[in-house]
């Protein structure tokens, strides 16, 4: 075995280990790397392309005849190119994917929920409000003063110390919604 097949089998072994790494201690292992501010950069096309560059480097080794020098040009134009295709194909895409269940509260005011319980004059209930990703509940009191009964439909009005300041949302007959 030469040094250049020792070479790309320490970059197979590396992507191996760095997969199994990840996939035991993902977490730990991404809150690290992510100190790296590197958008283009990222570990997973780094590692990509260095485990690229590695099985193409012994593939070629072991079954052709091409110099050592145009192996290595070969395998660095492969992890490169493996590199730049999982960006394009996997990481650009999940960037703009990405989704959330988080909110703030200040995003709640004008959605609309029922009471789940009742809110008293002067006093707080709860609210539950249908989101994206499922419904959520909040404390919430009346922006007037007046109470609501449970099973109430309300609009979500203002936000103060996370309580929701809501009000009944107007209910139309039917007749009237064809008028």
């Amino acid at each position: 075995m030469g040094v250049m097949d020792t070479v790309y089998l320490i970059c197979i072994v590396f992507g191996l280990v760095y997969t199994l790494t990840t996939l035991f201690f993902g977490d730990a292992v991404s809150d690290w790397l992510e100190q790296l501010q590197l958008p283009v950069l990222q570990p997973v096309l780094l590692v990509s392309g260095i485990t690229a560059f590695g099985a193409a480097g012994l593939l070629l080794t072991r079954l052709t005849s091409f110099s050592a020098w145009t192996v290595l040009g070969l395998a660095a134009l492969a992890g490169v190119a493996l590199a730049v295709l999982a960006y394009f194909v996997w990481v650009e895409p999940m960037a703009k994917a990405e989704n959330t269940t988080g909110y703030s509260m200040q995003q709640l005011v004008g959605q609309i929920g029922e009471v789940w319980t009742s809110i008293p004059s002067g006093g707080l209930g709860e609210v539950l409000i249908v989101m994206v990703a499922g419904t959520t509940h909040h404390m919430a009191a009346s922006v007037d003063g007046e109470p609501i009964r449970e099973g109430t439909r309300v609009v979500v009005v203002e936000v103060r110390d996370h309580v929701l300041y809501v009000t009944p949302f107007p209910q139309f007959d039917e007749k009237e919604a064809m008028l």
